[in-house]
């Protein structure tokens, strides 16, 4: 339990800290033509991606195995046990923070934006180039894991949810979150977001930021 309280403690210092970080800078944009716009979502705590679904699949050569037709890809990362359950008591939510055991990617198609769940203000639109939004894809491609025979390995129960869990790459704790793992994906996709963002919020504003400047920049021809 003391080890426990240590690390939440060291957690709100990093809040704190977080919340001064990330101020984007207008000669850090993406540069070009922006083809692609990408959508960041917020769902309380969390934070996920709603992806233009042809293009996604067009680049990606693991999700194409279970999605066709769709017209957005939501994706979000988490803890396998806690992120893949319906109904997971609080011990679960506490376990992920300090003693993970695999993390997971979720993936569904959606034909709605916003999407189920989250409101117009819940979203923030940016706009991406086209290297961006390749680089984004291989960088989903990569977060998830495969077996020794290089298959996917699914979690959870499809028939309990639409969506598919993947047994995911890395490692998720207090310090490398779902938020942590979106704003990687964002810098992947060319977006000044800050390398330490451990809450939805501090994503989100950074994004909104984002968004801001390239609405009031011109959009190359």
């Amino acid at each position: 339990m003391k080890f426990l309280v240590q690390r939440l403690a060291v957690l709100v210092v990093a809040l704190i800290l977080a919340g001064c970080a990330g101020v984007p800078r207008r000669a850090d944009l993406p540069s070009g033509a922006t083809p692609h716009t990408i959508y960041l979502v917020q769902f309380g705590w969390h934070t996920a991606l709603l992806l233009e679904g042809a293009a996604t699949l067009e680049h990606s050569t693991k999700l194409r195995t279970d999605f066709h037709d769709t017209r957005y890809l939501m994706v979000g990362w988490g803890d396998g046990e806690y992120f893949v359950s319906e109904h997971a008591p609080w011990s679960k939510a506490v376990k992920a923070l300090v003693a993970s055991d695999y993390p997971a990617l979720q993936v569904g198609g959606r034909d709605k934006n916003p999407p189920l769940g989250a409101q117009a203000r819940d979203t923030v639109a940016l706009a991406i180039t086209e290297r961006g939004f390749q680089e984004l894809v291989e960088y989903i491609d990569r977060s998830i894991a495969t077996d020794a025979n290089g298959k996917l390995i699914y979690l959870g129960d499809p028939a309990e949810h639409p969506d598919r869990f993947y047994r995911a790459t890395g490692n998720y704790s207090v310090f490398n979150n779902c938020n942590s793992w979106i704003s990687d994906a964002l810098r992947k996709a060319g977006l000044p977001i800050s390398s330490f963002n451990l809450t939805a919020r501090g994503v989100f504003e950074q994004a909104q930021r984002i968004a801001a400047l390239q609405h009031e920049q011109p959009t190359p021809n």
